[in-house]
């Protein structure tokens, strides 16, 4: 599997724009309202995995396994934290993540991502899924699927798969706070717990991330594809 940087993939939905990436100074500037509005062109909905290699070994696992892309489908755009940078694609493979093995739990750039999330309540079991879509005029904020009592590499796989597909179903980014009561009623039905974040701007919590995963030298990064 490769992966490529969502920087790079912004770059090029607004190529007017390109070579902005490289600083937080370019991040700002790249996460302006106008440019993340061709976000919609990527995808209906944006999937962040939240995981630390050492001490989230299935969904590790299931990262290094190489399929993600396939899993998330063409709606759901599928998002984690890498220790490199990806502005072109990198490959996934063994020793992927190994510069973050020993990165404390606290410290780790994707849990640190997610309780920023929920700083003004009880933060939620990690690792999980964070799921948002592209409406970046409102503070809506996002939906958190836990995933810690998946203990191996195949459910982790059956429960993002039926994540993903709920998620694509229910989409809309005309009207993203309804799709997100849809989303949540459907994952209800199904079974799956989650948690509703704080109301931020989603734009905002971009621009932290990243500032959190370029203090160890990370990126934020999809999955494009297959190695051939």
């Amino acid at each position: 599997m490769l992966t490529l940087s969502l920087a790079t993939m912004l770059e090029e939905a607004v190529a007017e724009h390109k070579n902005l990436a490289g600083n937080i100074i370019d991040i700002e500037e790249l996460l302006k309202p106008e440019n993340l509005a061709r976000m919609q062109e990527l995808a209906k909905v944006f999937a962040f995995l939240a995981f630390h290699p050492a001490a989230d070994a299935a969904m590790t696992d299931y990262v290094r396994s190489g399929t993600l892309a396939d899993d998330s489908g063409p709606d759901v755009l599928a998002l984690f934290t890498l220790d490199t940078p990806a502005p072109t694609p990198v490959p996934v493979g063994d020793q992927t993540f190994a510069s973050w093995l020993h990165v404390e739990a606290g410290a780790h750039p994707a849990y640190r991502m997610v309780r920023e999330l929920f700083s003004e309540t009880s933060v939620p079991p990690l690792p999980g899924v964070l799921l948002f879509y592209a409406d970046w005029a409102s503070e809506t904020g996002a939906v958190y699927v836990p995933i810690d009592d998946a203990a191996t590499q195949h459910e982790v796989r059956t429960l993002a798969r039926r994540v993903f597909a709920v998620a694509a179903e229910t989409a809309d980014p005309a009207d993203v706070p309804k799709a997100q009561d849809r989303l949540c009623v459907a994952l209800r039905k199904e079974h799956v717990d989650y948690r509703k974040t704080r109301r931020t701007s989603l734009r905002e919590w971009l621009i932290m991330s990243y500032q959190v995963a370029a203090e160890h030298s990370g990126d934020i990064v999809s999955a494009v594809g297959l190695i051939l």
